[in-house]
């Protein structure tokens, strides 16, 4: 059964830089992840955008590694092969782009 909860505050404030991640019209993801969580190396169909809530990740992609922080983003553009292990419990958000667009055309993930 749908239920509407009364609010019990009549403001909920976000981050201004976690809603500059929300793309023009689409969701933002929060994930949580406990200590110790690895997400193996996988990729995916749409570029991504990662910001650092919480907690320190030690982030790992073709050609590179580090452990990335609270207020740190990462820009993954599709198909790039990475994985991630929570060094802490770590909270980030994650903002797809879609659609694609190929590495190396103009798009938010190439500087344009």
């Amino acid at each position: 059964m749908t239920r509407i909860i009364p609010a019990t505050r009549t403001e909920i404030s976000i981050d201004p830089a976690i809603l500059d991640l929300l793309p023009a019209q689409g969701s933002l993801e929060l994930q949580r992840d406990a200590a110790g969580k690895v997400h193996h190396f996988h990729t995916h169909p749409v570029d991504e955008i990662l910001m650092i809530v919480s907690g320190r990740l030690n982030f790992t992609w073709e050609g590179g590694e580090r452990v990335c922080g609270a207020g740190d983003t990462i820009l993954l553009p599709a198909g790039t092969l990475h994985q991630s292990e929570a060094l802490d419990d770590s909270v980030y958000a994650i903002a797809t782009l879609p659609p694609a667009k190929p590495i190396g055309q103009e798009g938010l993930l190439s500087g344009q």
